[in-house]
């Protein structure tokens, strides 16, 4: 894949130095440039896309939270509507077939799938679960914190919940979000974000503990996601230094032999081995982000292009063969970015 463009969301005012949402191009070459300030927003942390590429989503993460839909006008982004989260929300994504989108809140622990019209319009108020539970680590844990919710293979809404150690299914029918099942994870992980693999393993992130979970549903993958159970664990870091270590993202590569995760404070990526069918990680190799403070990251066939937010750049790495990423260029500087997604 050669020329691309992709959105990027970005932290304003008390929490960062950006402006809003920003659009680059990836060059023929695989390096990114031409940053354009494609529309102000409050602290647009997350983005997604509707299936059409028309629309695209915002968070606006703050305490009295909200999301907001953007068209896409040429190279820049048009508000066409906005909704009111919980606090906080720092994830979305959107359901195939673009019918929801939906929303982690995670200073109120709340996830609310939000309908959409066929256009990527907003058309109704949100459907919303509530969280519940705490965990042993007080200052993250004292409450419920969702941090991410998508849609599994089966149709089931999954979230991850940091402050309660849970991973939450819900199946959303009827208007309404309705919890099929919880999985616990160990205590004080604090899952974060999650990874689906074609052999039905579930990969997750835990900020915490700083270790990528193995998760598999119990009755085999064609019964469903409603209920998961742990079958192993990976350290988050091919060589962990024991020093201030949060992590972050995590995504499949396109291939679904490897997988890649961030670690803000260590401000590495790292490629992980993914073997016997999918039921085991090999931590492989560290690389510098190119940042400080790496949050989300963005696999595309043989680029990865990674967020430093405090570093303001994103750093964009050529996989090899044997799965470890290369840099590719200098950063491209821009200011506090969060997440970069593609402009369908």
């Amino acid at each position: 894949m050669g020329e691309r463009t992709f959105w990027v969301g970005a932290y304003t005012g008390d929490a960062g130095g950006g402006a809003g949402v920003y659009r680059v191009r990836r060059r023929a070459d695989g390096t990114l440039g031409d940053v354009r300030l494609a529309a102000e927003a409050v602290s647009p942390s997350y983005l997604a896309v509707h299936p059409g590429g028309r629309v695209v989503y915002a968070v606006r993460e703050e305490d009295a939270g909200g999301v907001t839909a953007f068209a896409v006008a040429g190279e820049d982004l048009r508000e066409i509507g906005r909704r009111d989260a919980g606090a906080l929300p720092c994830h979305v994504s959107v359901t195939p077939g673009g019918g929801h989108l939906l929303v982690a809140d995670y200073g109120s622990g709340t996830v609310r799938a939000v309908p959409l019209a066929a256009d990527g319009g907003f058309a109704g108020e949100p459907a919303v679960a509530e969280g519940h539970g705490t965990g042993p680590v007080a200052d993250r844990q004292e409450g419920p914190h969702a941090h991410m919710a998508v849609t599994a293979p089966d149709g089931l809404v999954l979230a991850a919940d940091l402050g309660a150690d849970l991973i939450r299914a819900f199946r959303l029918e009827d208007g309404g979000l309705h919890l099929a099942g919880e999985t616990p994870v160990p205590a004080g992980c604090g899952p974060r974000h999650l990874a689906f693999h074609p052999s039905g393993h579930v990969y997750v992130i835990t900020e915490l503990a700083g270790t990528v979970l193995v998760l598999r549903p119990v009755a085999g993958p064609e019964h469903g996601y409603a209920a998961l159970e742990l079958v192993g664990d990976s350290p988050a870091l091919a060589a962990p230094d024991g020093g201030l270590a949060q992590c972050a993202a995590i995504k499949l590569g396109g291939d679904a032999r490897f997988l890649y995760t961030s670690t803000r404070g260590a401000d590495v990526v790292t490629a992980h081995r993914i073997v016997d069918d999918g039921a085991r990680l090999e931590p492989v190799a560290d690389v510098p982000s190119g940042g400080a403070w790496p949050r989300d990251l963005h696999v595309d066939g043989e680029w990865l292009h990674v967020a430093n937010e405090r570093g303001n750049t994103i750093t964009t790495f050529r996989i090899g063969g044997d799965g470890v990423p290369v840099p590719s260029g200098p950063p491209l500087e821009v200011p506090s970015p969060v997440c970069v997604v593609p402009a369908l």
